[in-house]
């Protein structure tokens, strides 16, 4: 199998690979609501309740 392609980059003339490889600015976006990271305190968490519910349906019946 070829690991190298040589003929990707010639088809590209040079306005179009100045083009791609130009720095464009970066900028923030202040809208975006961060997400809550899943934390070993909330997988603890999970596994507690699941126990709880698990000893609550043994015992209700």
């Amino acid at each position: 199998m070829k690991t190298q392609n040589n003929s990707l980059l010639n088809t590209l003339s040079k306005a179009e690979k100045t083009q791609l490889t130009t720095i464009t600015s970066e900028t923030l976006a202040t809208t975006v609501k961060q997400t809550h990271a899943f934390t070993a305190a909330d997988l603890w968490n999970i596994q507690r309740q699941k126990r709880s519910f698990v000893q609550r349906r043994f015992n209700a019946a």
